[in-house]
């Protein structure tokens, strides 16, 4: 009798936890609400409105921004998990003075995107997909850079791994594991770390069941070793999310050629806004490198 109470208790604790991680994994994965609203035209920037399909299907939106006749290159814009692109229309600005077409777009389940659950990278290399796919067919450029923010940057850089139209990389608020942001997030919010580790786990399987797939798997660092674009990494040393190490070990598993931009006193993506000149001159600089 004892062992037949015993074992209830066990699998009512199991549910629990279950229960427990698909709770928290539903702010995770849920549909962004979109920052405010901003537009290229509002700085002087030509612009069309886009939309070309996901390798799932979905239909996701964007604005192609021409840079004129004679283009010294292309780079996609890949926003982070929060809000929507609108965000980064500024840092879309000097790329388009310096002569450069830009595509900017939605990931799934954010602004003018399609889609109810974000994934944290794992289709969302997709969405980088079908931008990659829709630069090509629609204008004719078969080589391009990629400036991604946060989820923005894991993803490509998981892209960049399994396609070589990706010529050039620039990763701002990069991160080698979907769990080690997860644990930061739980840090920030006064949870000693086995329990913020312990929460990160919950909510990747919790939020694995939710979307159906496999969310711990959203690591960066596992295929880093088949990337042979130039990346420029750009990291504020005060990210509470991921820490200096962990972005010098990301960096070294790369196949192609790296550099690693430390600024202290930043934290997670704030390296532009403590440093806009420097932080424009050293991403033009790339793209005019590799590009």
């Amino acid at each position: 009798m004892i062992l037949v109470w015993l074992a209830g208790a066990v699998g009512i604790g199991a549910l629990v936890i279950v229960a427990a991680g698909y709770a928290a994994s539903i702010p995770l994965t849920r549909r962004r609400i979109p920052d405010p609203p901003d537009h290229p035209s509002r700085y002087g920037m030509g612009c069309e409105d886009v939309t070309f399909a996901s390798r799932d299907g979905g239909q996701l939106g964007g604005w192609w921004i021409p840079a004129g006749e004679l283009p010294r290159g292309t780079v996609i814009l890949c926003p982070g998990q929060n809000g929507s692109m609108d965000k980064d229309v500024p840092q879309a600005v000097p790329l388009h003075r310096a002569g450069f077409n830009v595509l900017m777009f939605d990931f799934r389940a954010h602004g003018c995107s399609s889609g109810r659950l974000v994934t944290m990278g794992v289709l969302e290399v997709g969405d980088l997909g079908g931008a990659l796919d829709y630069v090509i067919s629609e204008r004719g450029i078969e080589r391009m850079g990629v400036l991604g923010f946060s989820m923005g940057a894991g993803v490509a850089l998981m892209a960049a791994a399994q396609d070589d139209r990706i010529a050039a990389l620039v990763v701002d608020g990069a991160f080698p594991r979907l769990a080690g942001i997860l644990t930061g997030w739980g840090r920030l919010r006064g949870l000693p770390d086995v329990l913020a580790r312990g929460l990160a786990w919950l909510t990747l399987l919790g939020g694995s069941l939710r979307v159906r797939r496999r969310l711990y798997r959203a690591n960066p660092i596992d295929t880093a070793h088949r990337v042979t674009a130039p990346a420029l990494f750009i990291h504020g040393e005060q990210d509470p999310f991921v820490s200096t190490e962990e972005v010098q070990s990301l960096a070294a598993r790369l196949s192609g050629p790296t550099e690693l931009w430390r600024v202290p006193g930043a934290g997670h993506r704030e390296v532009f806004k403590h440093h806009p000149d420097d932080y424009n001159r050293r991403v033009i600089a790339w793209f005019e490198q590799y590009l």
